[in-house]
């Protein structure tokens, strides 16, 4: 073997052993050091069967993987929680959900909920690193820890000491559908200022976010097929726009499908350079059943944030920037088309462009 062979293979091994004990100091770090936050609900009662017990569950998992964790069981006034084994309890004054619309009384947005529980048991977490993760979750790994590495990182909307991981599951990517700041709230693992932080946001103005507008107006591009949802934002909408509006950045909407092209790029950067996405059992987590029971198509994938976070690294010309813009309301040219077409064979060449018209302005 030729000496500079010899000299690019042991430097090879050597940066390859570096990222093993760097990973391994990683690992160690968290795992000694790492407070989890069980927020919301408490799933099942004393008595009932096993199965149904996913809050006994979700805290036994976290007992099996982070033996040395700080478990923070964040719940409501007056919930049974005896059956259950945690380090420390708040008990919350519920701020109450409201329905999606009038004709589905139980259809809830529970966000105000969210917002209250996990920022009051991240202010009872005392350890450097922190997960926040709702009831009828489960770890099955410690996966995630290998993610709370460094990665390259642009210059612009760096809001987080560190980045935030999270899963692909309900990470939307307006590339495939309608909607703009929309990253996971389901997991969160990173540290416990930036998670402090992101949560440190007011309560959703109600009814006024929820229902924003009457069920019978239509929003042209609506990302939800359903028909059920009128709202200014969804709820990881609201959080991520309530949490840039401190950091100076406005990203409001006018609904939850908005697509205004001004703020698409800073949505997508401002995802990209705070967050670590990957799919919920690679980082180590079961996410509820009815999550999971169907496949979402409109998700960020963890190699397309892993391009993205690259591309970001760099300047963004005005090039990009249109392409981008592009690509987003093409995912949408078969909805707003249909129904210009629509119109244009029912009314005429006039009422078309009042629909794309007004497709624009919404």
């Amino acid at each position: 073997m030729k000496k500079d062979t010899f000299e690019e293979e042991a430097l090879k091994k050597e940066i390859v052993r570096q990222e093993l004990l760097k990973q391994e100091i990683l690992k160690n770090t968290v795992l000694n050091s790492i407070s989890v936050v069980i927020q919301g609900k408490v799933f099942g009662l004393p008595g009932e069967p096993y199965e149904k017990q996913l809050t006994l569950q979700c805290i036994e998992s976290i007992r099996n993987f982070l033996p040395k964790a700080e478990i923070i069981l964040s719940t409501w006034e007056g919930s049974i929680v005896e059956h259950l084994s945690y380090d420390k309890i708040v008990f919350n004054k519920d701020p109450g959900s409201i329905p999606y619309n009038i004709h589905e009384p139980t259809y809830l947005n529970n966000n105000n909920r969210q917002i209250v529980s996990t920022y009051n048991g991240l202010k009872a977490a005392s350890n450097t690193y922190a997960i926040k993760m709702r009831g009828d979750c489960k770890l099955i790994d410690t996966d995630f820890i290998y993610y709370l590495r460094e990665y390259p990182r642009g210059p612009q909307y760096n809001f987080f000491k560190q980045r935030v991981v999270i899963p692909t599951k309900y990470t939307r990517n307006p590339r495939r559908i309608a909607q703009l700041i929309h990253p996971s709230d389901i997991f969160q693992v990173g540290l416990l200022e930036d998670l402090l932080n992101l949560w440190d946001i007011p309560l959703q103005p109600e009814p006024e976010t929820t229902r924003a507008f009457p069920l019978e107006k239509q929003i042209f591009n609506n990302a939800l097929t359903g028909g059920f949802h009128r709202m200014k934002f969804g709820a990881e909408q609201y959080v991520w726009y309530s949490f840039c509006k401190k950091q100076g950045l406005d990203l409001e909407l006018k609904h939850y499908s908005h697509i205004p092209p001004s703020k698409i790029l800073a949505s997508d950067i401002s995802i990209i350079n705070n967050f670590v996405i990957e799919d919920a059992l690679k980082l180590g987590v079961i996410l509820p059943k009815k999550m999971t029971a169907h496949y979402d198509k409109d998700l960020y994938t963890h190699e397309e944030w892993f391009q993205l976070s690259l591309r970001y690294c760099k300047d963004v010309s005005k090039f990009y920037e249109w392409a981008l813009i592009a690509k987003v309301y093409y995912s949408n040219v078969s909805r707003i088309l249909w129904r210009a077409r629509h119109r244009l064979f029912k009314f005429g060449i006039g009422d078309f462009f009042k629909v794309l018209k007004k497709y624009m302005a919404s």
